[in-house]
């Protein structure tokens, strides 16, 4: 663990991002060891600016160790963790660089070790596929929307209790459509939003963002440095997302969101051995 640790194993050295405790998940770009740290879950973060969030702070609550890494270099067997996350990214699920590789045969390897699985927008979309669902190109959807639960969300381990309707964040272009035998638990008008396969979950909208790391999307859009990438940045621009609408939108869904996030963290750690 680096040096000061806080109890969340960093694989690699951490940004500073606005709001307290914020950045304690984001990766830098030197990877600090290279073997895998027992008993902890794996967390393969595709993109720099875009971390697990509040779902983080959950998961260290509930004694959850983290290994946050890279794809953009080696990651260790899966089978030496606990568990599996694997985050949104800007790849597109049908890419075949070397870093979605390395996310895909990640969430190959969990499902053989039959570990519990959280994939996030790229990831749930990666995650579906290895199930032997399927994605394609769909109506983006960008900021806030409403999802609505189905029955079966409400007896779920991570969504139980969670309102029938209600707002969270989505950035996609591509979205998943779930093997015959998963349960849908969260959908709207464009696609399914969250599914659950065993001990495997996929979303496909964002309930881990932050308000503050919507407030860095909008300073980014109003032409501020906020730290997110570029390519971030201009993935919102050019579809003219407006930033004040967005930090509206980020105040009326948080305190809902904020439930949401805690259950999906605390569901998420009491299947971790």
């Amino acid at each position: 663990m680096p040096p000061g640790g806080t109890g969340i194993l960093l694989a690699t050295k951490p940004m500073t991002q606005a709001g307290p405790g914020a950045g304690r998940v984001d990766i830098g770009l030197k990877t600090w060891h290279t073997a895998a740290v027992r008993g902890s879950v794996l967390v393969v973060q595709n993109d720099q600016d875009k971390s697990l969030g509040g779902i983080a702070d959950a998961l260290v609550r509930a004694g959850v160790r983290l290994d946050v890494r890279s794809p953009n270099r080696d990651l260790p067997a899966v089978r030496g963790y606990a568990g599996l996350i694997v985050l949104p990214g800007l790849a597109d699920p049908v890419d075949e660089d070397a870093a979605v590789v390395r996310a895909r045969e990640a969430i190959y390897g969990a499902l053989l070790a039959e570990l519990p699985i959280l994939g996030l927008c790229l990831g749930g979309q990666l995650l579906v596929q290895a199930l032997g669902g399927s994605v394609s190109r769909c109506e983006p959807e960008l900021g806030f929307a409403d999802v609505f639960a189905s029955s079966a969300a409400g007896t779920d381990p991570l969504m139980g209790g969670v309102p029938e309707q209600f707002s969270v964040f989505h950035a996609h272009a591509f979205a998943f459509e779930p093997p015959p035998d998963a349960e849908i638990l969260l959908k709207n008008d464009v696609c399914v939003q969250a599914c659950r396969h065993g001990q495997s979950w996929a979303f496909q909208c964002h309930p881990e963002v932050s308000r503050e790391w919507v407030a860095r999307l909008a300073a980014a859009l109003r032409g501020k440095d906020s730290g997110l990438s570029a390519a971030t940045t201009d993935f919102f621009a050019r579809n003219r997302v407006s930033p004040e609408q967005l930090e509206r939108d980020a105040r009326s869904a948080n305190p809902t969101l904020r439930e949401i996030v805690r259950g999906i963290g605390t569901g998420f750690a009491a299947l971790i051995a």
